[in-house]
């Protein structure tokens, strides 16, 4: 699970300072002090990653929150402290999407429910050469994460939303990859994230009606997830 990210990273990492130390390393050149980027990602389902079903039983009603593919973009500014570490901030908006059902004797009611989450992540992030024009980076920090208003979906016998807990929490991010370097300006990146939100930001409640009944219940939001990301610098 998460041990398993983190051991890749770290082998990802040792086979950067391997690479480099059985080849002579060229005159690095010095990255711009302030840089700009933009990112896309997909954010997939993942059993490993905690991206998975999310089910309770409560008074005989089977309640299931089921992630499903989602994507993340935005824009993101490096700063440079030294050759090997850079500072990342920036925006990006969380699309998620999940399939919120509720079964009872056998009767399945579904909804589907679309969130739109803004991030603001801040990473350390750690620069190892592999060649002249390819870097291994490692990152990890917090990643703030809001939800502005509450949410609602509803279709006749089942109503789904998303009331949160509180304006904003924080979660933890690392991202791992290689960057490519282009002669001129510009640059690119590919690889992926892990986002872990000890916090739930908000409560994802149920109101489903069996046999002339109203039931309520409420799951608690886990927003783990795992992602495959792009970048382009400008610079």
């Amino acid at each position: 699970m998460r041990r398993l990210f983190a051991v890749c990273a770290c082998f990802l990492l040792l086979t950067g300072l391997v690479v480099e130390s059985g080849a002579q390393t060229p005159a690095e050149p010095k990255d711009p002090i302030v840089n700009l980027g933009v990112q896309a990602g997909m954010i997939f389902p993942s059993r490993m990653f905690r991206v998975r079903t999310n089910e309770q039983v409560f008074e005989d009603v089977i309640y299931g929150i089921q992630p499903e593919v989602g994507v993340q973009f935005g824009a993101l500014a490096t700063f440079r402290l030294s050759s090997k570490f850079q500072l990342h901030g920036g925006l990006t908006l969380l699309v998620r999407n999940y399939d919120c059902s509720a079964t009872f004797n056998g009767e399945r009611l579904s909804l589907k429910l679309n969130t739109t989450i803004y991030e603001i992540p801040i990473q350390l992030t750690y620069y190892q050469r592999l060649t002249d024009q390819a870097l291994l980076s490692l990152g990890t920090g917090i990643n703030f994460q809001a939800l502005p208003s509450n949410l609602r979906v509803r279709d006749g016998r089942l109503d789904v939303f998303a009331l949160k807990r509180s304006f904003a929490m924080p979660s933890s991010l690392t991202t791992a990859g290689i960057e490519f370097r282009k002669k001129g300006p510009g640059g690119f990146f590919i690889g992926m994230s892990y986002c872990i939100t000890p916090f739930p930001l908000y409560d994802t409640g149920f109101q489903a009606t069996f046999d002339g009944v109203n039931r309520f219940f409420s799951l608690p939001h886990i927003g783990d997830y795992f992602c495959i990301v792009g970048r382009y610098y400008l610079d």
